[in-house]
């Protein structure tokens, strides 16, 4: 990563001048990598003399399926609980609804050498822990500190901007599709395995879908694949602007996608699902500067029941609902019904009717 100057200007001194040697990593000092102000791509973030290095506070899950989720704080206090008004909500069901909250007590004042933050217990059913011991009142964090919430271990760590900066291009790159910039399969299955225990345990209602592009085969096979990563990049658009935030969405291989619906009954889906195929119907698709394609698409939904005991059972629903809807003839929405696993609704009939 570089801040864009010309590195010509670093080796005649002044302003641009190059790091100082003792501040440069193994790997400048050896002159391997040409040294910049910002960082040199392999983690090192050191400023150069007289320059200000700016902290910020960060918890990061440290087990569990959100392994290594970052929330970096920025309010004077954060709340960290299971309830949804909570600034860091958390997924666990021994996580009391306003579990514990950090102060950040500096926050603004531009003299701190480093953020002063602290921690209290807000009520909590199970108990707030500091490096194992119980928080029985006000206690100040410093960096690597332990905190655990219910089964949940969070780290509060110091990080520097720039870091933070450099582990979010990570992070991104692991958690997204780079074609369509959606969520990898495996983000998308931990995300669902989060919510479908969620919905169970507290008896709330969840949907999911499974979007799959008409005759997208032809789309490659007249234009070429380029063209067609380009109708996936716009489908993906598509799909994401017709999203609540909170729904989840996944490339689930190919020019298959699948989205997670928290909070929704089987109408709100059916809603959710009609919205999405009515855009793409809609959309004049690019597919080169010379040409434009109407395409669609068909949708299946499937919404929890009784009768589904793990996540598979509710996606492969789905999944049988988006069979049916190719079967009539795509460009249909389709909601798996438990009664009839291959009946459902289609996008030509109003919620509630028969097929």
């Amino acid at each position: 990563m570089t801040d864009g100057r010309d590195d010509s200007k670093a080796d005649s001194g002044g302003e641009g001048a190059p790091l100082r040697e003792e501040t440069l990593s193994p790997w400048k000092a050896k002159g391997k990598v040409k040294p910049d102000a910002k960082t040199d791509g392999m983690g090192d973030t050191r400023t150069k003399a007289g320059e200000v290095s700016r902290k910020r506070p960060v918890l990061i899950t440290l087990d569990g399926r959100r392994v290594s989720e970052r929330f970096v704080l920025d309010l004077p206090r954060s709340v960290v609980g299971r309830d949804m008004s909570a600034d860091l909500i958390l997924g666990d069901g021994e996580v009391s609804r306003r579990h514990c909250a950090v102060t950040w007590r500096n926050l603004g004042d531009a003299r701190a050498d480093a953020p002063e933050c602290w921690l209290s217990d807000a009520g909590s059913t199970n108990g707030t822990y500091l490096n194992g011991d119980i928080v029985e009142e006000e206690t100040r964090l410093a960096d690597g500190d332990m905190i655990r919430v219910g089964r949940t271990v969070l780290g509060f760590f110091l990080k520097d901007e720039r870091v933070l900066e450099l582990d979010q291009l990570l992070i991104n790159m692991a958690l997204h599709d780079s074609l369509t910039q959606l969520y990898k399969r495996e983000y998308f299955f931990a995300e669902l395995h989060r919510e479908f225990d969620r919905s169970r345990r507290h008896d709330r209602p969840l949907s999911v879908a499974v979007v799959d592009i008409d005759y997208f085969k032809a789309v490659n096979d007249e234009f070429g694949h380029l063209s067609g990563d380009e109708v996936l990049r716009q489908f993906a658009d598509l799909i994401r602007l017709s999203l609540r935030e909170g729904d989840i969405c996944g490339r689930f291989g190919g020019e298959e996608f699948a989205i997670v619906f928290p909070e929704t009954d089987e109408e709100g889906a059916w809603n959710a699902a009609e919205r999405i195929r009515s855009a793409i119907e809609k959309h004049d698709f690019v597919i080169n500067p010379q040409t434009k394609r109407k395409i669609t698409t068909s949708v299946g939904v499937a919404t929890m029941h009784d009768q589904f005991t793990d996540k598979m059972e509710l996606i492969e629903s789905a999944d049988k609902a988006l069979y049916e809807a190719k079967q009539q003839g795509r460009n249909k929405s389709v909601a798996f019904s438990t009664d009839k696993p291959h009946s459902g609704l289609s996008s030509t009939q109003s919620y509630g009717n028969d097929t």
